[in-house]
């Protein structure tokens, strides 16, 4: 019965529509985390509170209690998903939006050849190749934003190391959101996000006086849309979308994110730049396009083999 149903949903439009629907409102929360007054700490450490007290309530009011076990498999990926956050928030205060955010496009190509192999996926000289040049694209990305007075090679390094956790995050959701459900996958990992990021936020400082009414509303924008409502979009989909496909649709956040902001903050995109992300965005479409996840992977669990024979 579960059976059918999973592979009912699969089949349907919706879980790909959520995914595009979630990633394009994260592209347009990096906009909002960039117009922030406070520094992006600050941000992750309201925004993660503020999100687990809404999908806690959200669990009050669908009267599911979080059991030790879903908060066991759900919070170390939360403390993952938390120091990336932090990393990313950062980079966004510090480097350009295009840039911070078209690195973390690097994202897609490290599922198939870090976690392709944990689902059963093989990579060969073609995914390689391709990886080669989205590297390359990066680099003359960034070579072409060492111009723009909003550029850090600080703010890039910290979108690097932060796109690395969120692959980390993104592969372990895929796999533990087969045993949770998603509401209370989602608590779990914003329960364990808090834990990490609160001590840091603590030493390094908060700033509650520097924040504005606006800044305010911006917080509670981010945590309703690309914080909470986005990821549970992406984590609710994740059993019925392939993580080559995932990957591929996750490819439309920095062209959201960079149109945003060259058109709410001013930024501006060099020639060079352009045909960095280009390189890179191209690169990483060969790859994911051409990659294909084995039949038996998909398939688990294997209901569909006693169906056809009954049939």
């Amino acid at each position: 019965m579960r059976a059918s149903s999973l592979a009912s949903a699969s089949s349907g439009p919706l879980p790909l529509l959520s995914m595009l629907l979630a990633v394009t409102v994260w592209g347009l929360g990096n906009i909002l985390i960039k117009q922030v007054s406070v520094d992006g700490l600050n941000v992750a450490f309201y925004r993660l509170w503020f999100g687990a007290a809404l999908t806690l309530a959200v669990l009050l009011a669908a009267k599911h209690r979080l059991t030790m076990r879903e908060l066991a498999l759900s919070a170390p990926a939360g403390a993952v998903f938390g120091a990336n956050m932090v990393l990313f928030f950062t980079a966004l205060k510090t480097t350009t939006v295009a840039n911070a955010t078209l690195i973390g496009a690097l994202q897609p190509v490290l599922v198939l050849l870090i976690a392709g192999p944990w689902f059963g996926e093989r990579v060969g000289r073609w995914e390689v190749g391709w990886t080669a040049a989205s590297v390359l694209g990066v680099a003359i990305l960034i070579a072409g934003a060492s111009s723009h007075p909003q550029w850090s090679p600080l703010g890039d390094t910290l979108a690097v190391l932060g796109v690395i956790l969120f692959t980390g995050y993104f592969t372990a959701s895929k796999r533990i959101r087969e045993s949770v459900a998603t509401v209370a996958y989602m608590a779990g990992v914003h329960i364990g996000a808090s834990i990490v990021v609160t001590p840091v936020a603590l030493i390094h400082g908060l700033h509650l006086n520097a924040l504005s009414a606006a800044d305010w509303a911006r917080i509670v924008i981010i945590v309703f849309t690309s914080g909470v409502g986005a990821h549970m979009l992406v984590n609710w989909a994740h059993p019925y979308v392939k993580v080559s496909v995932s990957s591929i649709i996750v490819l439309l956040t920095p062209v959201v994110s960079s149109i945003g902001a060259w058109l709410a903050l001013g930024e501006s995109l060099t020639p060079l730049q352009l045909l960095g992300g280009a390189i890179t965005l191209g690169a990483i479409v060969a790859v994911t396009r051409r990659h294909r996840p084995p039949a038996p992977l998909t398939e688990t669990p294997p209901a569909p083999e006693p169906t056809r024979a009954a049939g």
